[in-house]
């Protein structure tokens, strides 16, 4: 049976600046893992009882199966959304960490008042704030 959500990954291009960024964001990294032998940087970022892990993988090192099946996902989860207390204070400090706000928000959304940034800005990451 199901019981949460874990963790969410997400591969991620630059290890350090994605890091930094989400850090930006109002998120604490708590935990970095360096798997020399895999080439793999794995990051942990908590955020209530799910944590967003990010992972970085260095240039083929013969990796196994698993790490194949990890690495080729096509796939793409669509965007993470944040619920927050203040969205326009949230909205200054995505804001001053290099988020750019896409266009036409805040707007309302299916829940409350949303804010999307536009992915580029945010590590290829599409980003929606949500105060319901």
């Amino acid at each position: 049976m199901l019981k949460k959500i874990r963790h969410i990954g997400i591969i991620v291009e630059d290890f350090d600046r994605a890091v930094k960024k989400f850090e930006g964001f109002g998120l604490t990294c708590n935990e970095v893992i360096e798997r020399e032998k895999d080439g793999m940087r794995i990051a942990f970022l908590p955020i209530g009882d799910t944590l967003i892990e990010f992972l970085s993988f260095s240039p083929d090192k013969g990796w196994d199966a698993m790490h194949n099946v990890v690495r080729s996902q096509e796939g793409a989860i669509n965007h993470l959304c944040f619920e927050v207390d203040d969205l326009e204070a949230s909205i200054r400090d995505f804001e001053k960490n290099g988020a750019k706000l896409a266009e036409g928000c805040p707007r309302p959304g299916a829940h409350g008042r949303v804010a999307f940034f536009r992915p580029e800005t945010t590590e290829g990451v599409l980003i929606e704030l949500c105060e319901v």
